[in-house]
Order: structure tokens, then C-alpha cells, then sequence
């Protein structure tokens, strides 16, 4: 078709000429900054809604440098885009045409339709493009006919050139290292050079050894036999001694300055290692708004589709980021602000109603803290109604009942990760949050890193994602677990802790123990990760415990030993071994021994489907309801009774008291209680048999009962928790905090 009738226009890669081909890469790096410029000016000139000079300037010299570009690789049609995009924009500078939204409309329509060419110049794919059907548009917004007039694209449905397939995905199979950072490397690259004929050096002194050895060897051979021959011939012995001690003396020295030279070279080798590695990773950390800039335009134009007002606010963009993070995580963070503007935020009216401002804002924010890098998106919408995602989760099963009344504000939201979990209801009816929110959960744990929401209804959600600061090495706590040696992100503990097992107490069915007013979850690592378990602790010897958190919650693993903290390379498991369960990659130590990465929100998954139930973390604080709770508490001895009365009472809870089993069950059956405190060893009724009586008893089944005791031994604990028992706490170790805290994880 002749291209001056014809609407449809083809352009493929290969047809640049032959003798340009050698400058397409150079072209196409050139460009993608351009158009993302000429993106970045447009949205800033509609934004401050009237002709801004700098952003006019901005969009015109990227415009020009790309038309010429184009115009030299005879990307005929970029060109000519650009060319009539220029004159709307100085139309626009002379106030000549109007800058209302169908203008802008057009502009980045024109501006996608460069991106998909280049698109097609990347990946050498064909473009259809009707550029008479574009260029008419830009032309009809100019002054001869005035934007009210003109038609162009919806902005709910634009024009896209065919073929094109442009991804959100982002891709640098090359960056731009400074001068100095390469002159660096060659000045590393002379160093390793001198070091390597050092060391060559160094070879060839122990060889010089060697020969040496073999010399004195053979005369220490001759020596002896000659003593063999002539045993009373002593002066012939000294006399042979001499060669013997001068060769030893040579070897002395040669072995002072090896020693000495050795020692300076591996130094130095450590060192020119270290900065080569700290270039590398430099090179491979990125300004973050590479990743956000694009976001911009994508949130515009949602908003326009949707007929919302909403500012996106980009800050810390020049945080560096690891550049496999950038390509990984723009799907992701897309697909957050797609469920901010689309679902959480109001429409204007809404807004108005509620006495905010009708414009919504979004918030992407980026920041270093220590070894980490930390990404919100925040949103000033509707919030969550934490009611509402409670209910679809007993809906679907998600959870029991008894389990929603005592979850957290983060239990609750990490429910929206769960596959499957929202529907085309929820979407209206939760601001949209869960639709895919899985996807995005399991695209940041591939970068090691974790995801989590908090949100505040009428105020609005933040959702945080944390990542390592680098993804070729990080630092990880070493430790040894069933002859297994792992390794566990620094960035994912809290502490390690040596405490005696006694310390490990069960509370509701599981294993757990107090730490700052907290009560933690403990579980044995080898038994999550099914490995063969050890035998039991020797009591009176300390374990160790490694705490770790991970999306609001905390859990103390159980480890053999903790070796120390290291820096270490990360490497893929391989196509071998494919994905093990809970573990990311690997990693070759200094010994030669391999680590497993362990991957940590998969082992939080993992122990909490083992628990087989939610993790048993709760506020220490107190509790205004905690007031209006009523305790049962069964003691025979009368000062362990008074004193644990007066503790309990001074937490605010009503206390009610039975000398043994049978007065206890007695006052249940006339007055309703919230939770029974008893002991073991009581006349007529004792501990375990009140515990049992309750728990097959509809009436008080539902009672949670604390078994409080000073019987050490492990039949006994079993015999509690066979009971029924909820908790079951030691006097040996009995304190005040403890006993509170266990009431407060059992009552709310």
C-alpha cells in the first residue's frame, strides 16, 4: 500500500538500514528516556493547569531529540509524530489552543504510539499504526478547530497501534556506569595484576622450598646411613652436619619473607576483592524513579477512566534499589495503584460527603532504613472494614469462629493475600483490597522481601513492602539445624536468645513463651521443616532460640546452634532442585559447606499450618474490657490463693474463689464465669479432673481453664492438656506478668 494514501502504516526493526543497525541498541536506550520525559513534562503541565514554560520546554526538547533521532534511523513515523506534537505544544505555549483534558488525551495517546514503535524496534515485531487517523487528532486539537470540537479517543477506550504489546514489566539489559566507577575498575584490574605476579612469585619461593627439602632430605638419608657405617666416628657426623645447616638456614629465611610477602598479598586481595564487589553491586543499584516515574502517567489515566480526581505524590525517589527489583516489582506496584484509584478511593461526591477534600491523593514513597529498603503506597481513601473481611473469611472457610475473635489488626488484613480470597463483591465492598493481592505477595517474596497492610477506616491503607537492599549478598544469621546448615535474612530477626526449656511454656494447645510483654509462639525448626528431630532437651541446659518477624507477626524457632551472623553470596537452587518448600537459594560458605537460604514468610506459612491455627500474638497492654471479666480461681493452699487473688484483682478482673474441684464446679453452676484459674493437687476434686468435667460439659465446655502448678514433670503436662487444659503454667516459673498475659491471650 502506498504510505501517503493508506491509513495503516507497518514499521519493523529489521527495515532500518543495514548501516544504522550498529546504532539501533544506542537509538532505543535514547529514546525510552525521551518519550518517559516527554510523559513526565505532560503530566506536570496538566497537573498545574495552565501553560508552564519549564514543562513546555521540557516536552519540546525531548520531542525535537527525538524527531531528529528518529528522522537519522528513518523511523519515519516517530518522527512525524513528534513533529505534530511540537506544534500543539507551542500552540499551547502561545495560548492559541486551550489545554483542557481531551488535548492531553491526544498527547499521550501520540506518546504511547512512540512507545509501541519502539516496542517493535526492540523485539524486531511488526506495528500497525494509522497514523493519518493520529495525526488528524493532533491536528484537530490545534487552533483551526478548537479541543471542543475535535473527536477524539475515549480515554476510557484509546486507539492502540495493532501488534504492539507493550509490557509494565521494566527491562535494563544495559546501564549507564560513570567514568570514575570504570576508571576504578581499571585501576582494581592493575592491583589484581601486581598481586597475581606476587603471587607467582610466592610459587615459585615455595618451589624453591620444595627443592630445598628434597636436598635436605637426602642428606639427612646419607647422614644416616654413614652412622650406620662409622657409629664411632663422631667428628665425620659433625662435619657432615654443615650442609645441613646451611640449607636450613636458607629456608628460614625464605620462609620469613613468604610469610611476611604472603600475609600483605592475601590483604590486599581481600581488599581489591571487597571494592570489586561493592562496585559491582553500586552498578547494579538504580534511582528508584525509574521504577515510580511511569506510575504517574499510569494513575491519570485510571483516574480519567473512572471520572476521579487523584494525585499521585512520588517521594524518595532517589533511593537506589537493587536493578533485579526494579524489573521484578513494576507489576506489582501497578497493580496496588490500580486498587487505590479504582476501588480505594471515593468518587468526588463521596468525598464531598465525607467532608474530605475532593481530589484523592496516593502516596508512593521509597526510603532506606539500614540494610533494607522500604515502599509504601498509601492512600487517603474509605480504608478497610476489618468486619466485613472477617466475614468473607468464615464465609470461605478461611478461619473458625473462635479463631476471628482473637486476631489481630495484621491477621486480619494478611488474610487478603490468601489465594481466591476476594470476590466481584468484596471489590465493592473492601475498597477493592484483595483482588490479586496474592500475586503481588508472591512477587515480593521471590526478592526476599515481605508485604503487609494496615489501614484505618475513614482514613485510609498503607500497604509496605520491605526488601533487602541488594539481592546478589546479603547478611544472614548462620545456624545449624539437624545437621543442616541454613541460613536466615538478618533483616527477618528480631534476637537470639539462650533460655532454659522450662521457659517454653504451652498456652492454648502450643508452645510459646514471654518476651517484652509479648506472648510468642515457639516452634522447633527441625519439626517445620520436617527434619529428623532431636532428642528431648536435657532440662537444666539452655537452647537456643532465634526470633524472627515477618508481616506483623513474631515466632521464636527453636535452632541447634546459632553460628554467627555472615555475609553471604546468594545462588539459585538450580533447575535441579527446582523450589524447595521454604528456602530461596543457597549459598557456599568460607568451608566449602553449602547454606540453604531459608525463605522466611514460607516458613512462617509452614509453621503456622502446622500449629493449625493463627499465631497466639497479643498486646500486652491492658484492656478496658478486661474490667468486666470474671474469674473462677480453685486453690486449696490459702496464701498461693489470696496472692494470686490480689493479682489478679489488681489487673481489674472480678475474682471469685473454691478451696477445691467440687465448690468450683458448684459455683459455676450458679453464676457465669469467663475463664478458670485452678490447681493441681486440691482434696475431694483435683486439677485435672475439674479441667476434664468442664470441657465435657456443653454448659462450660467453652470456659477456657489456666492449669496452674508446681508438678514439673512431663506426664503431668500431658495429662493437663489431655484434660482440656487451655494453658498451662508452672509455679517454679509462676510471675505476675505471665499469668496476665496468658489471660489476656485467652479472654481477649
Amino acid at each position: 500500500m502506498d504510505d501517503s494514501h493508506g491509513k495503516s502504516h507497518e514499521k519493523k526493526g529489521s527495515r532500518i538500514p543495514p548501516e544504522f543497525q550498529e546504532f539501533l541498541p544506542s537509538f532505543i536506550a535514547s529514546a525510552r528516556e525521551h518519550i518517559d520525559a516527554i510523559d513526565q513534562g505532560l503530566l506536570k503541565l496538566e497537573k498545574k493547569g495552565s501553560p508552564s514554560e519549564e514543562a513546555i520546554k521540557s516536552i519540546s526538547r525531548n520531542a525535537h531529540s527525538l524527531k531528529g533521532a528518529a528522522m537519522t534511523l528513518g523511523v519515519d513515523e516517530m518522527a512525524d509524530l513528534c513533529h505534530s506534537m511540537e506544534d500543539l505544544i507551542r500552540e499551547i505555549q502561545e495560548e492559541r489552543t486551550e489545554a483542557g483534558p481531551e488535548v492531553f488525551d491526544v498527547l499521550f495517546q501520540a506518546n504511547d504510539t512512540n512507545k509501541a514503535i519502539l516496542q517493535c524496534l526492540t523485539t524486531s515485531s511488526t506495528v500497525s499504526v494509522d497514523m493519518d487517523a493520529i495525526l488528524g487528532r493532533i491536528k484537530g486539537m490545534g487552533s483551526s478547530e478548537k479541543s471542543t470540537s475535535a473527536t477524539p479517543a475515549s480515554p476510557t477506550d484509546p486507539e492502540k497501534p495493532k501488534n504492539a504489546q507493550p509490557s509494565n514489566r521494566i527491562s535494563y539489559d544495559s546501564v549507564r556506569v560513570p567514568t570514575q566507577k570504570v576508571d576504578r575498575f581499571l585501576n582494581i584490574a592493575v592491583e589484581l595484576v601486581i598481586t597475581r605476579n606476587r603471587m607467582q612469585s610466592f610459587q615459585e619461593k615455595l618451589d624453591t622450598l620444595s627443592e630445598m627439602q628434597k636436598k635436605e632430605q637426602s642428606e639427612l638419608t646419607l647422614l644416616g646411613r654413614n652412622l650406620e657405617n662409622h657409629p664411632a666416628n663422631l667428628s665425620f657426623s659433625t662435619r657432615s652436619m654443615e650442609p645441613l645447616h646451611h640449607v636450613n638456614q636458607q629456608g628460614q629465611a625464605l620462609m620469613a619473607q613468604f610469610s611476611e610477602g604472603f600475609h600483605e598479598s592475601v590483604d590486599l586481595l581481600s581488599r581489591l576483592v571487597d571494592e570489586t564487589q561493592q562496585l559491582v553491586m553500586d552498578i547494579r543499584m538504580l534511582p528508584i524513579s525509574l521504577l515510580f516515574n511511569p506510575f504517574s502517567r499510569s494513575v491519570r489515566d485510571m483516574a480519567r477512566q473512572r471520572n476521579k480526581a487523584v494525585d499521585l505524590v512520588i517521594e524518595g525517589e532517589e533511593t537506589c534499589i537493587d536493578k533485579r527489583a526494579i524489573e521484578e516489582l513494576s507489576d506489582p506496584l501497578l497493580h496496588l495503584l490500580r486498587n487505590a484509584v479504582d476501588h480505594g478511593m471515593e468518587s468526588m461526591e463521596e468525598r464531598k460527603i465525607a467532608h474530605k477534600d475532593q481530589t484523592g491523593k496516593i502516596i508512593l514513597r521509597a526510603f532506606q532504613d539500614i540494610d533494607k529498603v522500604i515502599i509504601e503506597v498509601i492512600d487517603n481513601g474509605p480504608g478497610i472494614d476489618k468486619n466485613r473481611v472477617k466475614e468473607k473469611a468464615l464465609k470461605k472457610k478461611f478461619l473458625t469462629e473462635a479463631d476471628s475473635k482473637h486476631m489481630l489488626d495484621a491477621e486480619v488484613f494478611d488474610l487478603l493475600f490468601l489465594p481466591g480470597f476476594s470476590t466481584a463483591e468484596m471489590v465493592t465492598e473492601l475498597s477493592g483490597r484483595g483482588v490479586g493481592m496474592d500475586v503481588v505477595k508472591t512477587n515480593v517474596e521471590k526478592l526476599n522481601g515481605s508485604v503487609e497492610i494496615s489501614s484505618h477506616m475513614g482514613q485510609g491503607t498503607v500497604v509496605r513492602i520491605d526488601l533487602p537492599l541488594t539481592l546478589a549478598t546479603m547478611r544472614a544469621f548462620l545456624v545449624r539445624c539437624s545437621n543442616h546448615i541454613l541460613a536466615v535474612p538478618v533483616f527477618s530477626a528480631l534476637q537470639v536468645l539462650r533460655v532454659l526449656p522450662e521457659t517454653i511454656q504451652t498456652i492454648k494447645g502450643r508452645e510459646a513463651f514471654y518476651w517484652q510483654g509479648e506472648i510468642i509462639p515457639a516452634a522447633r525448626l527441625d519439626a517445620t521443616l520436617a527434619f529428623p528431630e532431636r532428642s528431648p532437651e536435657d532440662p537444666d541446659k539452655k537452647i537456643s532460640l532465634l526470633l524472627l518477624k515477618h508481616g506483623g507477626k513474631k515466632i521464636a524457632f527453636q535452632v541447634d546452634d546459632v553460628m554467627g551472623v555472615e555475609e553471604i553470596v546468594m545462588r539459585n537452587l538450580g533447575s535441579h532442585l527446582g523450589r524447595l518448600p521454604v528456602f530461596s537459594g543457597s549459598s557456599i560458605l568460607g568451608t566449602g559447606e553449602i547454606a540453604l537460604i531459608v525463605d522466611v514468610s514460607r516458613l512462617f506459612t509452614a509453621a503456622q499450618i502446622k500449629a493449625g491455627n493463627i499465631f497466639l500474638e497479643r498486646n500486652a497492654l491492658k484492656d478496658d474490657s478486661d474490667t468486666r471479666r470474671k474469674i473462677l480461681l480453685a486453690e486449696d493452699q490459702m496464701t498461693t490463693r489470696l496472692l494470686e487473688k490480689s493479682i489478679l484483682e489488681a489487673a481489674g478482673f472480678q475474682v471469685e474463689t473454691a478451696e477445691d474441684g467440687t465448690i468450683a464446679l458448684e459455683k459455676l453452676e450458679h453464676a457465669p464465669f469467663d475463664l478458670v484459674i485452678t490447681d493441681v493437687q486440691m482434696p475431694k476434686m483435683d486439677g485435672f479432673t475439674l479441667t476434664a468435667t468442664l470441657k465435657k460439659d456443653d454448659r462450660f465446655h467453652h470456659i477456657p481453664v489456666i492449669i496452674v502448678t508446681s508438678l514439673e514433670g512431663e506426664e503431668e503436662r500431658k495429662q493437663g492438656l489431655q484434660a482440656g487444659a487451655d494453658a498451662f503454667l508452672l509455679k517454679k516459673s509462676f510471675n505476675q506478668e505471665s499469668l496476665i498475659q496468658t489471660i489476656r491471650t485467652l479472654i481477649g
